[in-house]
């Protein structure tokens, strides 16, 4: 599975935003089924009839979109004139577990990560573009909701003028697993879902 930070593709103006599905959506199936990989490319503003959103899509290794997640909070004034979206995406990696989807700014409301664990995600992937001062406090919030919610998270930043990187896995006790520097980065990682399952059932150990 590989794992894109949030507007990655054509940054963080709303001028550039697309109706779904498009060109560049296609490009990645495309990336997908060749590489025989699960594809998150970060997100992309979406047009959709009067409104735009800022959407997350998930592409299996046949290079089907499995479903689009739209980012609930947009972080104003940043992303004035996006909506909101009110419906989680959750799916499920055959033999492996239960993801889920956050966007950047949806972290700093708790409901929404607990409602992910609360139906039964393990795993919280979560493309986020963060070039502020608060990236300090954004990592902290993600060790706080893995442990509290006992899971995986991917927070996934960008760089320039995608963010200022530091990216960031946590493990499902909190514990930092990998935490990039600010320069371009490729974040290999191998988890053990067994691990959530047993913190669930025992407590974090």
């Amino acid at each position: 599975m590989v794992v894109f930070s949030e507007l990655c593709a054509h940054g963080p103006l709303t001028y550039y935003a697309k109706e779904f599905p498009n060109s560049v959506e296609d490009e990645f199936r495309e990336m997908a089924k060749k590489h025989n990989i699960w594809l998150i490319p970060g997100t992309m503003f979406q047009k959709k009839e009067d409104k735009i959103y800022n959407t997350a899509t998930v592409i299996n290794p046949e290079g089907e979109v499995v479903g689009r997640y739209n980012k609930m909070f947009p972080f104003y004034p940043y992303e004035v004139g996006v909506t909101g979206g009110d419906e989680f995406l959750i799916w499920d990696v055959p033999n492996v577990g239960k993801f889920g989807l956050t966007i950047c700014y949806d972290m700093w409301f708790p409901e929404t990560s607990r409602t992910l664990a609360v139906k039964g995600v393990e795993v919280i992937l979560h493309p986020t573009l963060t070039g502020t001062i608060d990236r300090d406090i954004e990592l902290a919030i993600v060790q706080a909701t893995a442990a509290t919610n006992q899971c995986y998270i991917f927070d996934i930043n960008g760089l320039g003028d995608g963010g200022t990187g530091r990216s960031l896995v946590c493990g499902p006790d909190g514990r930092v697993l990998y935490q990039a520097n600010t320069g371009d980065e490729m974040i290999p990682m191998e988890i053990d879902l067994d691990r959530v399952r047993r913190s669930r059932e025992m407590g974090v150990l």
